[in-house]
């Protein structure tokens, strides 16, 4: 406990102490939540009465146009040929459709009409304006997607719903009416179509038919091919003929020389007979005849394995169908040039002249070498007449072979004029089958959309589906009614606060060591905080007052200042129970603990209503003689009077018999009784009487050398303690200063 400085008069003092103020406050915190729950329950009560709010319900629809699931094209296949396709896309014509995103936009704008909303009017039976409902009602589309949501707001949870709902199946109905309007209207355009598109099948068909029993087309490709492969086959039989009648031509000449020859030496082999007898130098015909079969046979041979290959076979019929796709103009004139290069340099290359030529030399010598010897004019006649068949059966195969070579040379002739005009035959043939295609692919997918249209008008579909329905929303979407209960709340709270707030701060009463300092401009000596249990404060022989720590440090300071014998300390207070009595005892108990010789002085001398603490320290067989005794006479010496008490170095001066007249207390009698006990005690201690009651304690002044002011913490107003203090400053001793009593914890820390 330290010792507060006083305050210097002309130092500038606020009204209040805030530190003080701040800890009142804070004492109040039970007030505090006691006035919170009561704003609370104001603002409550105040914006259930005063506030509104309204509720939202979303309904959510998701946008499909019925359209969508029906193409308004369908894709076309017609074939052009061998290997060939014409692919493109078929339109359904009259079949229209609009963005979606485009679309769904218009249907947003469709919701809030004046006859939609007329009509929820009258269905929900609202006491609304037009006006009022399409400003409740809200559209939205959320970005990037189809789906539109409806917002409704309502003063309950239930009408907002109700709206959300109701204004979604009225729209939902107004548009499906539209819907299956334009669905009719497209199935009869699009009836339309199909009837037109049929006609012109119909026309197509007979055009195709026309033409194909005027060019005999049972199959174009069929017969394309039929006629190429019969070419190929002609023109190979053209060339392979050609070779046989050279080939025969060539033989017949020989032969024909073979029989001149024979005839010419027949006649020379007569007379050359003689000559020739003894050596034969050539072969006999039979031998000779058998060696010519055998080496013609050998030619043949050559040329069927040379001549005529594979090879020449494959290159040939390239060369033929080069010249047939030329003609036609499906190649250009290189690649025709190319092919017939190809074929005509494999022939030369492998032409099989010479070994040929060298056989047919062989051939004429053997024929030169022969002649008809003596005794072989039989045998020579023979040679002839075989000779002579072989040239007639040349003779008759080369007739049959130049007929068989007209004959295909007039079929080749035939094929290749009509195969001249078969690129324009084919042309318009596919361009009729195209067409028939074309038609009969239109007609299958009107016909199919047509029956989706129809089908789609029977299930009564809409372009909307629900997602989900509006619910009773839990929570209302927006209320000032919070923002009027926390106002209310604010306000009532404020209220209570600063009424509060002003009966702390008009509040005089000293109720810290601070505020005491600041309102009554004296030092404070000592503070003690209030204790409930009040016996823990008076000490015993055997125990010590909870505040003992306190009372030594005002027991040295005091001694400090006043160290001569016999010192003497006026205790007194404003007003009753403020704790001088404690105070008194206290202060007695630690001088007395401390080797000083201490006399207590009860010098409350009037009628007292409250009961002294004092005389339970007195051995009750000692003499009940006291201060009013003595004063009055009715005691002579003070041995009569001052008691020993149970507290070490304490002795007691109390008083115990009737009221004495105040006066007594600045007699002589009392003059000469406090100087007799100036000399025997160390430390005089008197406890006179309250300040607000009488004089007695400005008269005891004078017998002391200061005087100690005891003021309980929240008892007395400033004005009047400063009114005790003024009356004690009139007398001859200062004030030491104030001792605070029964201060509030709270304003101790």
């Amino acid at each position: 406990m330290a010792t507060e400085q006083p305050v210097q008069q002309d130092a500038f003092k606020l009204p209040i102490e805030l530190k003080t103020v701040l800890r009142s406050l804070q004492r109040k915190l039970g007030i505090f939540i006691l006035l919170a729950i009561l704003s609370a329950a104001a603002g409550v009560a105040g914006a259930l009465y005063l506030g509104s709010q309204y509720y939202e319900s979303t309904t959510v629809l998701f946008y499909q146009p019925i359209e969508s699931f029906i193409p308004d094209t369908f894709r076309v296949y017609q074939s052009m040929g061998e290997s060939t396709q014409l692919t493109y896309e078929q339109g359904a014509g009259l079949v229209k459709f609009e963005s979606s995103e485009k679309s769904l936009w218009n249907r947003v704008n469709m919701v809030k009409t004046l006859p939609n909303l007329e009509m929820l009017r009258k269905q929900l039976q609202l006491e609304k304006t037009l006006e009022q409902l399409g400003s409740a009602i809200r559209v939205t589309v959320a970005r990037d997607t189809n789906l539109m949501s409806i917002t409704a707001k309502g003063d309950t949870a239930q009408e907002a719903a109700l709206i959300a709902n109701t204004i979604r199946d009225i729209f939902l109905e107004q548009d499906n009416n539209r819907v299956r309007s334009e669905l009719t209207q497209k199935i009869d355009n699009l009836q339309k179509q199909y009837e037109e598109a049929m006609r012109e099948l119909k026309a197509a068909k007979d055009e195709f038919d026309t033409y194909v029993r005027e060019y005999d087309i049972k199959d174009i490709q069929i017969d394309s091919a039929k006629y190429a492969s019969e070419m190929i086959d002609l023109e190979i039989s053209l060339a392979k003929n050609r070779d046989l009648i050279s080939s025969y031509k060539q033989r017949i000449a020989k032969i024909q020389i073979a029989i001149e020859t024979a005839n010419r030496l027949d006649e020379e082999a007569q007379k050359a007979l003689e000559e020739q007898e003894e050596q034969r130098l050539g072969l006999t015909p039979d031998e000779a005849n058998n060696k010519i079969q055998q080496l013609t046979q050998r030619i043949e041979e050559i040329k069927n394995s040379i001549v005529f290959p594979i090879e020449t076979e494959q290159l040939k019929t390239q060369l033929i169908i080069a010249e047939n796709e030329y003609v036609r103009g499906l190649i250009t004139r290189r690649e025709y040039e190319e092919a017939k290069f190809a074929y005509e340099s494999f022939i030369e290359k492998n032409k099989p002249s010479l070994e040929i030529d060298r056989l047919r030399d062989q051939i004429e010598e053997i024929r030169n070498m022969t002649f008809v010897g003596r005794g072989d004019s039989v045998a020579s006649s023979e040679y002839l007449k075989l000779v002579r068949v072989m040239l007639l059966e040349n003779e008759l195969e080369l007739i049959s072979i130049s007929s068989q070579q007209q004959a295909d040379q007039d079929r080749y002739s035939y094929l290749r004029e009509k195969n001249l005009q078969l690129p324009t035959i084919t042309q318009r043939y596919i361009i009729l089958t195209g067409l028939v295609a074309s038609l009969e692919a239109e007609t299958r997918g009107l016909i199919k959309i047509l029956n989706q249209y129809r089908m789609i008008t029977e299930k009564e579909q809409s372009d909307f589906y629900i997602i989900n329905d509006a619910l009773l929303p839990l929570y209302p979407r927006d209320s000032n009614r919070k923002l009027l209960a926390i106002a209310i709340c604010f306000v009532f709270f404020l209220m209570g606060f600063t009424l509060i707030l002003l009966k702390i701060v008009t509040d005089t009463r000293v109720k810290s060591p601070g505020d005491a300092k600041q309102k009554l401009q004296k030092t404070i000596l000592g503070v003690f905080p209030l204790v409930k249990d009040q016996k823990s404060l008076i000490p015993t022989a055997s125990e010590e007052s909870v505040h003992i720590e306190y009372y030594r440090m005002l027991c040295r300071l005091l001694r400090r200042s006043y160290t001569h014998q016999g010192a003497t300390f006026l205790i007194t207070s404003s007003g009753k129970k403020e704790g001088k009595s404690t105070v008194a005892l206290n202060l007695a108990t630690v001088f007395g603990r401390q080797d000083e010789h201490v006399l207590l002085i009860d010098a409350q001398v009037r009628k007292r209503t409250e009961t002294s603490c004092f005389p339970q320290y007195i051995e009750p067989e000692q003499e009940t003689l006291g201060l009013g005794d003595y004063l009055s006479y009715k005691a002579s010496d003070s041995n009569q009077i001052i008691k020993q008490t149970s507290l070490a170095g304490v002795d007691m001066l109390l008083t115990h018999s009737e009221a004495v007249i105040p006066d007594l207390l600045q007699s002589s009698r009392m003059r000469e009784l406090l100087s007799e006990l100036k000399q025997q005690y160390s430390i005089i201690i008197i406890e006179g009487s309250h300040i607000l009651e009488s004089v007695d304690s400005e008269i005891l002044t004078s017998y002391a050398d200061t005087t100690l002011l005891v003021v309980a913490c929240d008892m007395y107003k400033q004005q009047v303690i400063k009114q005790c203090l003024k009356r004690l400053e009139k007398t001859d001793i200062p004030t030491e200063g104030i001792i605070l009593t029964k201060a509030s914890p709270i304003f101790l820390k």
